[in-house]
């Protein structure tokens, strides 16, 4: 009898522990629920958001290295008093810097040349409407020399431009709003960017 009585609560005792081991599985499978709630939530929230155009960010990136060299380049001209050339090769994407010390808009033996390329994605293009008039080339100006073959302009000692100079890129898919617009003014050297909202011309600067 008392041999019984050990069974059967050994049994009892088994079954509760296996009981309590069975009540811990909902409490799994509701975390497991939670996770995939939340993670449906975050998807859904992702989705409201607007999208980011990076096409566009790269063309304003593009934009402001065009500015950023020709600026320096005008800072270098009043600093090292000489005139500094920056030429513009659109195929290759790539802006040439000149220290030009016999100030002929050439690259002679001895004078420092360095490079710069655009931004990845970005391009030199003509848009379809140009700030004013519609441009003939992506690098336009009324006075521009040429070096190593490409269109340029030198900033003097006194950090005024050659000429004056309106630069167009845009991102490599070449949607207009994609347009950005660097203009630089003769008489300062000062350069200004533009972007284009797909009907006119907006200052960024």
């Amino acid at each position: 009898m008392i041999g019984g009585i050990v069974a059967f609560s050994s049994c009892r005792n088994t079954w509760r522990r296996e009981s309590g081991r069975s009540r811990t599985i909902p409490i799994g499978f509701t975390l497991l629920e939670v996770v995939v709630v939340l993670t449906m939530v975050g998807i859904i929230a992702a989705m409201a958001v607007p999208r980011i155009n990076f096409e566009r960010y790269r063309a304003d990136a593009g934009v402001r290295t065009v500015r950023t060299v020709l600026q320096g380049a005008q800072r270098n001209a009043i600093m090292r008093q000489t005139n500094i050339v920056v030429g513009f090769d659109m195929a290759a994407r790539q802006l040439h810097i000149i220290e030009d010390a016999n100030n002929n808009c050439a690259l002679d033996g001895g004078e420092r040349h360095t490079s710069r390329p655009l931004d990845e994605g970005v391009k030199f293009a003509v848009p379809a409407s140009g700030y004013g008039a519609q441009p003939s080339a992506a690098v336009t100006g009324a006075n521009l020399c040429a070096i190593l073959g490409f269109p340029a302009v030198s900033f003097l000692r006194d950090g005024a431009a050659s000429s004056d100079l309106d630069v167009y890129v845009t991102s490599s898919r070449g949607a207009q709003p994609d347009f950005r617009l660097v203009r630089l003014t003769m008489a300062t050297g000062r350069a200004d960017t533009y972007r284009f909202n797909g009907s006119s011309w907006i200052r960024m600067n």
